[in-house]
């Protein structure tokens, strides 16, 4: 039988402050869809290793690999000056 993906908490906080908190965001993201390292690492286009590094906060990944995870999730990074001048779908409750 297969594992079954356990969901990681979304980080408490207002603010990216660091790679910890967005492989945090990541991780909690990929869980709730209830994705495996794996299978997110092929959606993404990114390796097993470079997935699960994002995803423990390390500092030495690749601009061009934490965009392609954010984007194969689905995730938007906004700013609140960025989300006021155009129109956006993010709510105001959704910090990315």
């Amino acid at each position: 039988m297969a594992k079954k993906v356990t969901t990681s908490e979304m980080p408490q906080t207002h603010f990216i402050e660091n790679t910890n908190v967005l492989g945090q965001l990541i991780k909690a993201k990929r869980t709730a869809m209830g994705m495996k390292l794996a299978d997110c690492a092929a959606l993404c286009n990114v390796g097993i290793n470079t997935l699960s590094r994002i995803e423990n906060g390390n500092y030495n990944c690749t601009l061009a690999a934490v965009f392609a995870v954010l984007h194969g999730l689905g995730i938007k990074l906004t700013s609140p000056s960025l989300s006021s001048q155009a129109s956006s779908s993010v709510t105001d409750d959704e910090w990315v």
